[in-house]
């Protein structure tokens, strides 16, 4: 038992897991508490830092788009196999995302999904997206960052990080144009691909730092500036009605900032947790893409079934998280085993036959 609460310092690559498993659990955190626990976004007084941070947990998703900037620029600093790259970037995204598609169609409707629904991957409109599974948006801005790597990538193998800059403001630029011009509301900004390419792009641009940064420092002075500034944004923005808001493209920016700052610090910085709670994280992370896909699906069950509900909220909240982890580690299963299965088949189409 002592054991399991010594203290390790995790290793590299289970620090990127880490991350991936804190942006699941967040993204799960809201989600529960803007449709189980609340009203969707219901007025909030309370100034409770917890409680905002529930509150404004949407942001989490933004930490898997700087993340996967960051991790594809250090895997490919100089060579690129586009063939390789795309195979394990769709081999990843497809069977995953039209399995959820399944699941869905299973549990909550009577017919087959539309063919606008099926092809929802390949363009972007959220309204195609039945609300159980309107979280798949993230899926196709990812899927688009993916695709637009390579260009970033090329651009960068030509002009260093320069050119990589110039894209990012032109992002930040372009987005705070729209926003300001057309006075675009803070949940279209929010889906944008303008935003979620700037996130992209800004985790790219931090792999290619330093390692030698003052991360502490750094670290202190961003965490200082967003726990200053959350309670003000959370009145100023989401509290108001939801119309044009200039304040969403300084928050939404700074909020990668932040992310890009924390990631090189828990990354390059000595860390040291129970192993407890660091082997619980990486459980979490590597699960962390299957944990996004159907958590909703979990949560809209209880939605429509709250009488499955206990009266206790902390009690609905571990057994929801328990039952997400629980579907998640299933369907990982699965998708390995159709994976291998693949795998499988075409190296034995490969093999000459013998006569």
């Amino acid at each position: 038992m002592l054991f399991a609460f010594a203290i390790i310092q995790p290793k590299y690559s289970e620090r990127i897991n880490h991350i991936r498993a804190l942006a699941a659990f967040g993204i799960f955190v809201f989600h529960y508490e803007h449709f189980i626990a609340h009203a969707f976004f219901a007025p909030l007084k309370s100034s409770n830092l917890l409680e905002l941070l529930a509150y404004h947990g949407y942001f989490c998703v933004y930490l898997f788009f700087v993340l996967s900037g960051f991790l594809l620029a250090k895997a490919y600093p100089d060579k690129l196999d586009l063939k390789g790259f795309f195979a394990r970037r769709i081999g990843r995204i497809i069977p995953a995302y039209y399995l959820c598609i399944a699941v869905y169609c299973l549990l909550f409707t009577t017919s087959l999904p539309s063919p606008n629904l099926m092809l929802a991957i390949f363009s972007y409109d959220l309204s195609t997206y039945p609300g159980a599974i309107g979280h798949l948006w993230f899926i196709n801005r990812l899927l688009e960052c993916y695709l637009s790597f390579p260009l970033l990538w090329w651009i960068v193998q030509k002009t260093g990080r320069v050119g990589l800059t110039v894209i990012y403001l032109f992002c930040l630029s372009s987005g705070a144009y729209w926003v300001i011009h057309f006075q675009a509301t803070l949940p279209d900004y929010y889906f944008s691909l303008v935003l979620c390419l700037s996130h992209f792009i800004l985790g790219m641009l931090a792999a290619y730092q330093s390692s030698q940064s003052r991360h502490k420092l750094l670290a202190a002075i961003v965490v200082l500036v967003f726990l200053m500034t959350l309670a003000w944004f959370h009145q100023n923005t989401w509290q108001t009605p939801l119309d044009y808001s200039w304040l969403s493209v300084l928050w939404l920016n700074f909020i990668a900032v932040l992310f890009v700052v924390l990631i090189r610090a828990y990354l390059f910085l000595p860390i040291y947790l129970p192993k407890l709670i660091s082997a619980m994280m990486l459980k979490l992370g590597n699960i962390s893409y299957t944990f996004y896909l159907y958590h909703f699906l979990v949560i809209h069950f209880f939605i429509m079934n709250r009488e499955y509900l206990t009266k206790y909220n902390s009690l609905n909240f571990m057994g929801l998280f328990l039952v997400c982890v629980i579907t998640a580690t299933l369907f990982q299963q699965l998708l390995g085993i159709f994976s291998r299965g693949v795998i499988y088949i075409s190296n034995r189409a490969t093999i000459p036959h013998k006569r």
